[in-house]
This record gives structure tokens, C-alpha cells and sequence, in this order.
């Protein structure tokens, strides 16, 4: 969508003086958009704090179905080949090692700095595909893109694992201005057949409902036909 450059700079300024985001260089009201997304996702997740007040996963590990209880079940599966989508501080990496490959667009601590929708190449050649909280952030259309992808990525009978939030908004300070999508269980199952998917499972990720900060989050559990 073309705008007059001279409202574009009004929105960049304003946007600068109530958001503290600098977006000046963008050209236009799409890329204004794309800019303030990626500023504020990379600004709640990039990792580049020195006291670590980034964002970090804070559910307990035994009492979550994406903690010990998926670490036990991959174990059992052992796959050659897994691919963690929004990996964050890549804890995975050290049960896995080389079979694992953590991809973030935010976090140093990434195998490599790279979003979903940038990764081109490897379809249909991953055996596990983990989105943990990563797909999660967006309009309909990003996640729906985002979710393709990541079943374009798996390979046929491969497994993929997610951990979705139903639309609640962190109670930190960079989170307020955040996107959150709204998962739902109908939505899971639509993506799911649309994709080419059977769901296995659908749940919810914190067993012990009594130290879950921010509410529950989906779990859900996909094989690719």
C-alpha cells in the first residue's frame, strides 16, 4: 500500500516518541508494519541483555508435556534429525547434539540466526520438527504461513511438536505491544488437516496447574501423512 511520504515520517516519529522504535528507514506502510514486529520481537527475545532480562521459558520441566515428558519421548523415537523452530537459548542442543538444529531470528545462542520462513531449503527431510512457543506471534496469515512451513519441513511420517499459546499476553515489559495469536483447538486440528497432518494429541502443556505464571499453554502433537 503506497503512502504519502510525509505521513509515513508523522507515523515513524510518532511511533518513535510512544514505542522508543526507531523505524525512519521504512519505505512503506507494509514495511512500517514488518519493521515494528521484528523491533519489538527481536527487543522481548534477541538474548543480548548482559543482566539475561530477556525473555526465558519459566515453566517447570517435570510438570510440562514440552519438558521431561517430550525429552523421554524423543528418546524413544530416535530420530536422526531435529529441527527446533524458535529455539531460543537452544537447550535442546545438548541432548541431541549434531542431530539437533536450533534455528532463532533473535537469540546468539541459535545454531543459526534464521526465522522459519527464511529457512528454504531441507523439505520434507526432517524427521522431529519442534515449535515450542514459536509460532506463536502474528496475524492469522503469519501463523498459518509459518505452520505450512514447518509441515513443508517434516518429512512424511515425521513427527512435529507444538507448543502453542491460546492468545496470552505476557506480563513483562516489552510483551504489551506484542501480537499474541489466539490458538485454539479448532484451529489446531483445521491447519492440521489442511496441511496433510493427523493429530495425535491435543492437551494442555502444564500438568500442575498451581505454578503456571502467565495461564496454560496448548500442546499438541502432529504426524505428517
Amino acid at each position: 500500500m503506497r503512502i504519502n511520504k510525509k505521513i509515513l515520517k508523522d507515523l515513524s516519529d510518532y511511533i518513535k516518541n510512544t514505542y522508543k522504535i526507531d523505524a525512519s528507514d521504512a519505505s512503506s506502510l507494509i514495511e512500517l508494519q514488518q519493521y515494528i514486529d521484528t523491533k519489538l520481537l527481536s527487543k522481548y527475545f534477541s538474548a543480548t541483555e548482559d543482566d539475561g532480562t530477556y525473555w526465558k521459558n519459566q515453566l517447570a520441566w517435570n510438570t510440562r508435556r514440552t519438558g521431561q515428558e517430550l525429552l523421554e519421548k524423543l528418546y524413544k523415537l530416535d530420530p536422526s534429525s531435529i529441527l527446533d523452530v524458535g529455539c531460543g537459548d537452544n537447550e535442546w542442543k545438548q541432548y541431541f547434539g549434531d542431530k539437533l538444529l536450533g534455528i532463532d531470528p533473535y537469540n546468539k545462542n541459535a545454531d543459526t540466526l534464521i526465522g522459519i520462513m527464511d529457512l528454504t531449503h531441507g523439505y520434507g527431510t526432517w524427521d522431529v520438527i519442534m515449535c515450542l512457543g514459536s509460532i506463536n506471534f502474528g496475524d492469522e496469515l503469519t501463523i498459518k504461513l509459518q505452520t505450512e512451513r514447518a509441515v513443508k519441513l517434516c518429512k512424511p511420517g515425521g513427527k512435529l511438536f507444538f507448543r502453542l499459546n491460546p492468545g496470552i499476553t505476557h506480563d513483562t515489559e516489552h510483551a504489551q505491544w506484542i501480537d499474541f495469536f489466539p490458538w485454539s483447538e479448532e484451529l489446531i486440528y483445521n491447519y492440521a488437516k489442511e496441511f496433510g497432518c493427523e493429530v495425535n494429541e491435543i492437551s494442555w502443556d502444564q500438568t500442575d496447574q498451581r505454578i503456571v505464571r502467565w495461564g496454560n499453554r496448548l500442546y499438541s502433537e502432529w504426524t505428517k501423512l
